[in-house]
């Protein structure tokens, strides 16, 4: 039980330092900061040094993307843009994180914030205009 406890806390952490929020940031850019009706997705990895990467989806369909395959190791959440207007996960963004036990983190240019595995919301910033 102290382990979930303790990669819980890990994990907000990571969701909430500088390198993420460059990596929310960079995936809003590619994204076309929520005007484009295709979404961006990526995974969102913690490597053995503790550094944080993204690895980008190829998947670049026309309003969801999707993924085939299996998640790389040491991932911690799944990102993905929303069109502006779509700020909130969605009910497949929390039947995700539910399924995959990782948080799936919605990024537009008002908010990012992560359906959660256990089904809460969790606001991780509003972003400056």
């Amino acid at each position: 039980m102290l382990a979930y406890v303790l990669f819980g806390i890990l994990l907000l952490h990571d969701l909430w330092r500088p390198e993420a929020a460059y990596w929310y940031a960079a995936l809003l850019e590619d994204g076309g900061y929520g005007r484009l009706s295709t979404e961006r997705a990526a995974f969102l990895i913690r490597e053995t040094d503790g550094t944080l990467t993204l690895q980008p989806w190829r998947d670049r369909a026309h309003r969801r993307a999707s993924f085939r395959g299996s998640v790389p190791e040491r991932t911690i959440a799944l990102l993905h843009t929303h069109p502006r207007h779509d700020v909130r996960p969605s009910a497949h963004d929390r039947e995700e994180a539910r399924r995959l036990a990782l948080p799936v983190v919605v990024i537009t240019p008002d908010a990012v914030i992560a359906a959660m595995p256990n089904g809460n919301e969790l606001l991780i910033t509003t972003l400056e205009r």
